[in-house]
């Protein structure tokens, strides 16, 4: 249905009207955020400072985009930045009164400046109404405009704004990462849009009706605290004229209102893969529930429905089980809908706000011997091959290149990859994780060491502390398919960092990752090794990841004979030259081979060329950038570098 506004140019003529002046409700457009610690700490004073004056004011808040997540601003995103832009808006909290006073923050509002523009006389008297249709689809607003003067009522440019908000918005949790539920006059919804409709000249003592037909929007939380808002503006002085409210009924009589808990039994295990899909529904209100259908989804499939009947009184509970599933290795969503409530739709979200859950499963075989991953081939955000990803959402923990970056707003001094030297990277976007504590997780497939005579795990990353926070990476191992870990790298704040801390958003250049190595030679006979690298937030700078590989420096058929403990390459990364020092116990004849990270020969140093006991340097200039693998073999065993080269 497309929005019908309705006799928003027709006048009425009113006789024996009594010219004057009218009582202004004051117009408060507060802007504000889930996620934004100043707006959590203000706006309980601010919101009974309204509370206080609710028949002097009219409140509407706009959820903005920043500084983290805010469910309610990700419902309507553009109509929001609309008014933020309308006004100028640069941080939150921040209050305006009657559109030309800017308030500051929500903490700063005082009973005087709402007193004061109380009394401010307006021309105008505003009336409005609104109901919902009886399937709760639909909304219809209502209004007149009366010019009590004794002059015509004609600002240029003056618009009217109307807006469908709700209420109360009580969240069971906090929906962002701040502790704050409570959410007052959210708005959901401008009408015609955040830019008003333009108001036609009102002669002394003439009205004006105004209306509106909607949709409502599917976002809605709570039916029963639907209500809508307007006000006269004129944009350019941006005064605001008059305001008036609808206020939410607050009930619906008749309607139901029940709660979704999660039941599912999934996976006991990594390695484990039976499923059976469940909720447990409970009737929360005095309305009897009669009958309802529930539909399971699993990984966006089609949905399965169930229907059930009976009697549930307020406050009791039944599980709705579906068939049990075998699920397939990866991530496996299950996903719910409460279809119907005793023919209708449940009136309240607030109670259903999680209806899927997530569950991670490993192939039980080992996919190979050795981990290569540069993720280059692996799309923005994208899941890497052969590797599990355990996360909330995408800003955690995810593949980007130059370009990603650039979209949203960053400054990249060039390719994202380790050393520069490639064009993606995993980053840890810990500048936006406001989630303090929160994981997320990157495992790898198992792999295969029992031929593996001295693994290492070799990686490169880049990561700056945002001041005075210390965000972590740890990386841990384990036999047994994730029963349990053992960590064998752990750094966090100033250890984990590659350069000094900075504020803004932390995008690497070349000259700001290190290569990291792990000794893992105590997992050398693991028939069946998973490696999880493990992100935790604080809130501070971005973390990059590149290059993670799992290999060894010693064949099966290798010893390090003549060479052991005397073999160093340097420096690590390199750029045009390398340095190889090696000494010799012992005479032998010697190759000294350049491998890329795949096994593919690159170059040969030497060639079974005779040297001498004692110490001797070989010189290497790469022609590449890249990791190699440098080996020296003599007639008694051989050896292994890793080099990062940087170009």
């Amino acid at each position: 249905m497309r929005a019908a506004l309705l006799l928003i140019g027709s006048l009425l003529f009113l006789q024996g009207t009594t010219f004057g002046q009218a009582q202004r409700r004051v117009m408060l457009e507060s802007f504000t955020q889930a996620s934004c610690p100043p707006c959590a700490a203000q706006n309980p004073g601010f919101n009974q400072l309204v509370f206080n004056n609710w028949d002097k004011a009219v409140l509407l808040k706009y959820q903005t985009s920043w500084p983290g997540y805010d469910p309610m601003n990700e419902q309507n995103p553009d109509e929001v930045q609309t008014r933020v832009d309308y006004y100028g808006v640069t941080g939150v909290p921040n209050v305006r009164i009657d559109g030309a006073l800017d308030a500051g923050v929500s903490g700063n509002v005082t009973a005087a400046q709402i007193n004061n523009a109380y009394n401010v006389p307006t021309p105008l008297e505003m009336e409005l109404t609104h109901q919902m249709s009886a399937d709760l689809d639909s909304i219809f607003i209502q209004g007149k405009i009366r010019n009590v003067s004794d002059t015509e009522f004609g600002p240029a440019n003056t618009v009217l704004h109307v807006a469908i908000m709700e209420q109360e918005v009580i969240f069971p949790e906090p929906p962002g990462s701040t502790d704050e539920v409570d959410f007052y006059s959210v708005m959901r919804k401008m009408l015609p849009s955040a830019n008003g409709a333009p108001l036609a000249p009102i002669a002394a003592g003439d009205s004006l009706e105004f209306g509106f037909s909607v949709p409502l929007p599917d976002y809605i939380y709570n039916y029963a605290q639907v209500g809508a808002v307007a006000f006269v503006q004129t944009n350019g002085s941006r005064q605001v004229h008059q305001a008036a409210i609808s206020e939410a009924p607050g009930t619906l009589e008749g309607y139901a209102d029940v709660a979704m808990e999660l039941a599912s039994q999934g996976p006991g295990g990594l390695c484990e893969y039976e499923l059976t899909p469940a909720v447990e529904i409970t009737n929360a209100t005095a309305t009897e529930v009669t009958e309802m259908e529930v539909t399971v989804s699993v990984n966006g499939g089609a949905p399965i429905s169930q229907s059930w009947s009976g009697s549930l009184a307020q406050g009791q509970s039944v599980t709705i089980t579906f068939e049990q599933q075998t699920v397939s290795p990866g991530a496996t969503e299950v996903s719910f809908n409460l279809a119907s409530v005793n023919g209708s739709i449940d009136i309240n979200r607030l109670n259903q706000l999680i209806t899927s859950q997530t569950f991670y499963t490993l192939s039980d075989t080992p996919v190979g011997t050795e981990i290569i991953q540069g993720f280059e081939t692996t799309p923005n955000l994208g899941i890497p091959a052969n590797t599990l990803l355990i996360k909330d959402a995408d800003l955690e923990f995810g593949v980007v290149n130059q370009s990603y970056l650039q979209g949203i707003g960053a400054t990249v001094p060039g390719p994202v990859g380790g050393f520069g030297a490639s064009a993606k990277s995993i980053m840890v976007d810990f500048w936006r994780w406001a989630e303090e504590g929160d994981q997320a997780s990157m495992i790898f497939e198992k792999t295969d060491l029992s031929t593996s005579a001295a693994p290492v795990l070799a990686f490169e990353h880049a990561y700056a502390q945002y001041p005075n926070f210390s965000d972590r990476l740890t990386i841990s191992v384990s036999e047994n398919c994730g029963d349990t870990w053992t960590t064998v790298w752990n750094k966090a704040g100033s250890q984990l960092a590659t350069t000094p801390p900075v504020q803004p958003f932390f995008v690497p250049n070349a000259s700001q990752w290190v290569a990291d190595t792990i000794d893992l030679s105590a997992f050398a006979e693991a028939a069946e090794l998973l490696v999880r690298f493990t992100a935790t937030s604080d809130y501070g700078n971005n973390l990059f990841i590149d290059n993670i590989n799992l290999f060894s420096t010693l064949s099966s058929t290798d010893e390090p004979g003549l060479l052991e403990g005397k073999v160093f390459a340097y420096p690590n990364p390199a750029g045009e030259l390398v340095n190889i020092d090696f000494q010799l116990v012992e005479g032998s004849r010697l190759d000294i081979s350049i491998f890329d990270i795949s096994g593919k020969l690159v170059q040969t140093l030497v060639g079974g060329e005779q040297y001498p006991a004692g110490a001797h340097k070989v010189l290497w200039q790469p022609q590449q950038s890249g990791l190699f693998l440098i080996r020296l073999a003599t007639e008694h065993g051989a050896v292994t570098k890793r080099m990062t080269v940087v170009r």
